[in-house]
C-alpha cells in the first residue's frame, strides 16, 4: 500500500454528470440510425411492393424496435441506479457500492491494468483479473486520479498500455 492509497482511503468516485448525457446521446443516435434504415427499406417497399419487401420491412421494423427498446430499458435502469453508486479504493481492495449492495474486489486478483486514451484523454480503465475476466471502469468523475491511485496500489509490472 502506498501513501497515496492510504490518503485516498474512503474517497468516493461517483459517475460524472457528463456520462448521463453521453449515454442519452448514444440512445438518440441509435434511434436516428434505426429510423433512417426503416425509411430506406420503406422507400424500397413503396417503389417495389412485393411480398418479399413487405416481409423485409416488417422484420427490420420489429428488430430495430426491439433493439431500441432494449437500449432504452438498460439506459433507464442505469440512470435509476447511478445516483446511489460509487466506488472506493481502500488498502488492498476496490469496493463497488450501489445503494445497499456492496461488492469488493481484492486487488491481488488484478493481473493487469490497462488505460485506454483517446486524443490524449483517459476514456476508461480496464482491470484484467487473473481468471481472464475484465472490469471496465468508465464515466467516473476524476478518472485520471482513480487510475493513478490504482497504479499506485498495484505493482508496476501490472500496467499495460
Amino acid at each position: 500500500m502506498t501513501a497515496a492509497v492510504a490518503e485516498a482511503a474512503g474517497e468516493r468516485f461517483v459517475i460524472a454528470p457528463e456520462e448521463k448525457r453521453r449515454r442519452w446521446l448514444r440512445v438518440a443516435w441509435g434511434v436516428l440510425f434505426s429510423t433512417a434504415i426503416v425509411a430506406v427499406v420503406a422507400l424500397d417497399h413503396a417503389r417495389d411492393p412485393q411480398p418479399a419487401t413487405r416481409g423485409l420491412l416488417w422484420s427490420v421494423v420489429l428488430v430495430l424496435t426491439v433493439a431500441n427498446l432494449g437500449n432504452l430499458f438498460f439506459l433507464l435502469r442505469y440512470l435509476r441506479r447511478i445516483p446511489h453508486h460509487h466506488i472506493e479504493l481502500t488498502p488492498g481492495r476496490l469496493r463497488f457500492v450501489t445503494g445497499a449492495e456492496c461488492s469488493e474486489l481484492d486487488l491481488a486478483q488484478v493481473a493487469a491494468i490497462r488505460l485506454f486514451k483517446r486524443w490524449g484523454r483517459l476514456q476508461h480503465i480496464q482491470l484484467v483479473l487473473r481468471n481472464n475476466r475484465g472490469i471496465r471502469l468508465e464515466g467516473y468523475r476524476d478518472l485520471p486520479r482513480l487510475a493513478a491511485l490504482l497504479q499506485g496500489a498495484l505493482p508496476p509490472d501490472r500496467l499495460l498500455s
